[in-house]
């Protein structure tokens, strides 16, 4: 199935969830126009800047375990 094993650790899906992730982070870092524009600046691009990081490590910790 595809579904289950969407975010192996050499998969596409993997390594767009972290890109995303390098993203937000930057954005946060030079909190501009863009941080302003997202609703809780900075802090929340962080937020989802760690979400999207750990998003395949509990997929993958989820899998496992059930």
């Amino acid at each position: 199935m595809t579904i289950i094993a969407a975010f192996a650790p050499t998969s596409k899906e993997t390594a767009i969830c972290f890109l995303a992730a390098v993203v937000c982070f930057a954005l946060a870092a030079f909190a501009g126009t863009a941080a302003r524009r997202f609703p809780g600046g900075a802090v929340g691009l962080i937020a989802v800047g760690l979400g999207l990081w750990l998003w395949p490590t509990m997929w993958n910790a989820m899998e496992t375990a059930f």
